[in-house]
């Protein structure tokens, strides 16, 4: 199977080129193989072979999946060789040199070694997603290299891995790094718009995706782009409802969801092939957009909908808000429908709406609160955080909103005209959590609250728990009446989590 992918062509070329280069810039479209073989590649051949190979990932889904799969590649126990370290889970060891990771814990890395010592390599993958980390990881792992050369220690090898075209600003960041070009294994992809635009994209996806199972073989695979947990959840209902009614001499139909924050052991049913005359029908987040290749997809039905973070920092209020995808984000799904045979995609919007879609998705750290990125900063000691070289600056507003906040918290003080942080700044920062949310649980103790704090705030730390199936609103709020308290929604949490602990987590209790 190694050898099958595209990559293996050119492994021999960009070893001798990875190996002469301090920095370089890899393009290869998602499937190509790059993420699982590159770093093996790399080990297999000695490069790097005085500290760890690092790859980092913006998911915890596909940082745990890549190192599971590269680990069966070279047929070691996971751990050992090859390992994982992603938020409350470490799987490595002393033995380990490939260490895929999430670009979040090599920052918190970063706060007790900012030279990265341990590393000989590291590997930022899914540099197109920028995402917040990925950003700040770029700055981080520049100043390392420029550090480590000063010192005349180890040189520190930085490879950057994106699946899109547009890199020149990747290749300029890193001091003019030479770009490397991956062949894909494009197929040609037939892309159908509507006529019309659709008022509700959810029905318009459940009607493409039925339309598609009564007429192609059943081998063939459909996946649907949706935004998020909720809405994959209500959808996958509605059509396991439908599928159970279908005439005569339809396919079976097996409907699976995918998103983040599912159970690990369900996103890995998305990769095995259905039984025989039955077809696979994947709802997905973005997250099948560029991190996770499924096979046997010759369907794509996309939305053209993404659920992503805006802020405003005129209210000081982060949301998530379900928007338009940007052309590239549009691409990048249809190219899902293509890897493995000529495909088809159905977006579900004119190509007037497509012409008006953002050509590029505009980085997180120019849309989102940067509290966090500040105290972050300030722990790694970077001597100017308002000078820091960001890959795209963030608004001179957001960074001073960000630094007012840290102050109003008492995370941050200014010394002769520098910004540093507080005894309890430097506490704050220790945790992976939002700086408001950090302070409240160090002040708990004072308060003599710390375990109903730790219980809010890990409620307010993930997607809501609060399930809202449509058709049931009315039931849904007369069950709920009994958890709601008049003191606000915190505390209405703790009462929820509190009704959770009496049934001791027993599951048909929890759901109902």
């Amino acid at each position: 199977q190694r050898r099958a992918l595209p990559i293996f062509q050119a492994r021999g070329r960009l070893l001798s080129q990875l190996r002469s280069l301090d920095c370089a810039v890899l393009i290869g479209e998602t499937g190509s193989g790059k993420t699982t073989q590159v770093p093996q590649y790399l080990y297999e051949a000695g490069v790097g072979r005085q500290g760890i190979i690092a790859v980092t990932q913006p998911r915890r889904v596909a940082a745990i999946a890549l190192a599971t799969r590269v680990s069966s590649e070279t047929t070691t126990e996971l751990g050992r060789l090859v390992g994982y370290s992603v938020r409350f889970d470490d799987l490595t060891s002393d033995e380990t040199r490939i260490k895929f990771l999430t670009d979040g814990m090599l920052l918190r890395e970063a706060v007790g070694d900012p030279v990265l010592r341990r590393y000989s390599v590291v590997i930022l993958d899914e540099a197109h997603e920028r995402t917040l980390h990925t950003d700040v990881l770029f700055g981080v792992v520049k100043a390392a290299q420029k550090k480590r050369k000063e010192l005349g220690k180890l040189p520190l090898k930085v490879i950057v891995m994106s699946a899109t075209m547009d890199v020149d600003q990747f290749s300029q960041y890193f001091n003019g790094a030479p770009v490397l070009y991956l062949e894909g294994r494009q197929h040609p992809i037939q892309i159908f718009n509507t006529k019309q635009p659709q008022s509700d994209y959810l029905q318009a996806a459940l009607v493409s995706v039925f339309q598609i199972h009564q007429e192609a073989p059943s081998s063939q695979d459909i996946l649907v782009f949706l935004t998020g947990q909720e809405e994959i959840e209500a959808m996958t209902k509605t059509c396991r409802d439908i599928a159970k009614h279908l005439p005569d001499g339809c396919p079976r139909m097996m409907v699976m969801p995918l998103y983040a924050s599912l159970p690990h052991s369900q996103q890995l049913r998305v990769f095995q092939a259905a039984p025989k005359g039955c077809r696979k029908v994947i709802l997905s987040t973005n997250i099948a957009e560029t991190s996770i290749t499924i096979p046997g997809i010759k369907y794509v039905v996309d939305t053209g909908m993404v659920k992503a973070k805006k802020y405003s920092p005129e209210t000081g209020l982060e949301v998530l808000a379900v928007q338009r995808v940007s052309k590239a984000q549009a691409w990048q799904r249809t190219g899902r429908a293509g890897r493995e045979d000529s495909g088809i995609c159905y977006r579900l919007y004119t190509e007037e709406e497509f012409e008006k879609f953002d050509k590029m998705t505009i980085p997180e750290i120019q849309r989102c609160n940067l509290a966090s990125v500040m105290l972050h900063l300030l722990a790694l000691r970077i001597p100017n955080v308002l000078t820091f070289d960001f890959m795209s600056k963030p608004s001179p507003d957001a960074i001073q909103a960000a630094i007012e906040q840290l102050e109003l918290l008492g995370a941050v003080e200014r010394k002769e005209d520098q910004l540093v942080l507080t005894p309890l700044g430097r506490k704050m920062a220790a945790f992976p959590l939002e700086p408001k949310f950090s302070k409240t649980i160090l002040l708990s103790p004072k308060f003599h609250c710390t375990e109903e704090i730790l219980t809010i705030v890990s409620l307010l730390s993930v997607d809501s728990v609060l399930y809202n199936p449509p058709a049931r609103r009315e039931e849904v709020q007369s069950v709920r009446k009994k958890f709601i308290s008049s003191e606000g929604d915190h505390l209405t949490l703790l009462s929820i989590y509190r009704a959770f602990k009496n049934v001791s987590g027993n599951k048909v209790g929890c759901s109902e």
